[in-house]
């Protein structure tokens, strides 16, 4: 039988990789009928910049390891890549079935906030030769590698090709600043999507943001400017869990003419929302607004013409 074909891709970063089938072992492409395309995404964050090195990226089925990509990347600014998508793996050979993890190492990452305080994980530098100052922490990231979070908890393979994609979470998993410690505290979220075919990006849901009369977006904290930039859509499954069987939540996209993308998403009904507090550094910008509809059923193709309107946002100093 054909073997199953994969790819990954990445939205936010990533290398193209082809791998051709050749044996049996699990750490190789296989001679089974799935084929595998991997593509990495990013979504928003409130810094400046991000860079990842990525390491390795690998699939646990049982007792068997499969390892997708095994040579690192180049430094990937992921903050720069949102609504775009670059395969990290691409029609790699394995043997249909279910794997229960997708697993994600990064040997290094660079981090500038908006101050322009560079943290650094690992043995890499500032792409602009920025000094470091001071520490981007994160133990998992370089060890067992991050769980990607997956509808279900689980891949399911069949025969023909799968597109899994990779969305980086850039505004949970960057975090905030460790005190007076000189550390960054780095807790990455990527989700998993798949879809049948590919290399593609799956669907989403797609809308404008806008304010009502008289409404704006306050300097947050004083002397910051802030826009519609910084309004986060959310969108929360009401079937698919993941791994500690809560709800699967996804942020989106808002550019600066207000238009916004939420996804890729599973096939699933979302519950529309947005992040009512953005954490930053030294205050909380808080925002108040409504989605219409207030659902969206996801098929196979893009739900398109939703509508934020933000009726109130006001900046609120911490510490």
């Amino acid at each position: 039988m054909p073997t199953p074909r994969f790819t990954a891709f990445a939205l936010s970063a990533a290398l193209l990789l082809t791998a051709s089938a050749c044996d049996d072992d699990p750490t190789q492409p296989g001679d089974g009928d799935a084929r595998l395309n991997v593509l990495l995404t990013d979504a928003p964050g409130d810094v400046a910049a991000a860079w990842l090195q990525i390491d390795r990226v690998y699939l646990q089925g049982g007792d068997e390891r499969v390892e997708l990509l095994t040579e690192p990347t180049d430094l990937i600014e992921v903050t720069e890549l949102v609504g775009t998508a670059v395969p990290l793996v691409e029609d790699f050979g394995l043997e249909p079935g279910t794997y229960g993890q997708l697993r994600f190492v990064i040997g290094g990452a660079v981090l500038e906030s908006e101050d322009g305080t560079v943290y650094v994980l690992g043995d890499v530098a500032h792409p602009d030769g920025l000094e470091a100052g001071g520490d981007l922490h994160c133990p998992s990231c370089q060890q067992s590698g991050i769980k990607v979070t997956l509808p279900g908890d689980e891949l399911e393979l069949g025969d023909g090709e799968t597109t899994v994609t990779l969305d980086f979470d850039v505004s949970q998993s960057f975090g905030h600043r460790a005190g007076n410690s000189g550390r960054w505290i780095m807790r990455p979220v990527i989700h998993g999507t798949w879809i049948e075919g590919g290399p593609v990006l799956g669907p989403g849901v797609r809308g404008q943001v806008n304010f009502a009369t008289g409404v704006a977006v306050p300097a947050c904290p004083a002397g910051t400017a802030r826009s519609v930039e910084d309004f986060v859509p959310q969108a929360t499954a009401t079937t698919l869990v993941d791994g500690d069987g809560l709800a699967l939540v996804r942020t989106g996209v808002t550019a600066a003419d207000g238009t916004f993308v939420l996804g890729p998403l599973a096939a699933d009904t979302w519950d529309l929302d947005f992040l009512a507090t953005l954490e930053l550094d030294g205050a909380d910008l808080l925002f108040e607004a409504s989605a219409s509809p207030t659902q969206a059923v996801i098929v196979d193709s893009d739900v398109t013409g939703v509508t934020y309107t933000v009726t109130a946002a006001t900046c609120v100093p911490t510490g």
